[in-house]
């Protein structure tokens, strides 16, 4: 199963101009409230300036609905698959943000490359499934908490995708380059699906449900 990535995030995968001048333009916002014009720019490439901050908004607002789009077509199949559907409750975007630390603005999906959803399950526990792209790779990322923020994810085992020297603080991640971006801008699911499935078999088992 295919996912394909949208026009302006892929040439920005795979276009290294493309790139360059997305990373130049948003590293040069910095704080301020507007882009500064180039010292040199010239009359002639006014427009092109104004055309390139357009591109570069658009990469970033449209890479923030592909991780949701990823989200959806990844996390939601295997909450189905394990039967999680009617033993979890999703948590609010705000409660959500709050439990991660993590807005889910569209600034903010950018820099921190990933999108996430918190639901409750059993008795005071918290799920977190996540998704993260680069420009070569995605991985997933998840992350059970007790409901005195104990951490439940540490020394788990989630699947061979998800290696022990993976987990960072308390968030496991899938192995990296277990699925590559192909140079024509999609994304085969298959391995995602799997990995995604058995992480929820595990917490299902850890949790006895």
């Amino acid at each position: 199963m295919s996912f394909n990535l949208p026009e302006s995030y892929k040439a920005y995968c795979s276009d290294t101009l493309v790139r360059t001048a997305v990373d130049h333009i948003f590293s040069s916002e910095g704080s301020k409230k507007q882009l500064a014009l180039p010292p040199d720019i010239e009359w002639k490439d006014l427009r092109a300036f104004h055309r390139a901050v357009l591109s570069a908004h658009q990469v970033r607002c449209e890479y923030s609905s592909l991780l949701l789009d990823l989200w959806d077509a990844v996390w939601q199949p295997a909450l189905r698959k394990c039967n999680f559907e009617t033993d979890i409750e999703p948590k609010s975007i705000y409660d959500s943000e709050k439990c991660i630390g993590q807005t889910l603005d569209t600034y903010t999906i950018w820099n921190e490359s990933s999108f996430h959803r918190v639901f409750a399950i059993g008795s005071g526990f918290v799920i977190s499934p996540g998704v993260e792209a680069g420009t070569e790779d995605v991985r997933l990322w998840f992350s059970i908490w007790g409901a005195d923020d104990t951490d439940h994810t540490t020394g788990r085992n989630f699947g061979r995708d998800w290696p022990g020297d993976e987990t960072e603080d308390g968030y496991a991640y899938t192995r990296r380059n277990l699925v590559r971006i192909k140079d024509h801008g999609t994304i085969d699911l298959n391995a995602l699906h799997k990995a995604a499935a058995d992480a929820l078999a595990a917490v299902r088992n850890y949790l006895q449900f």
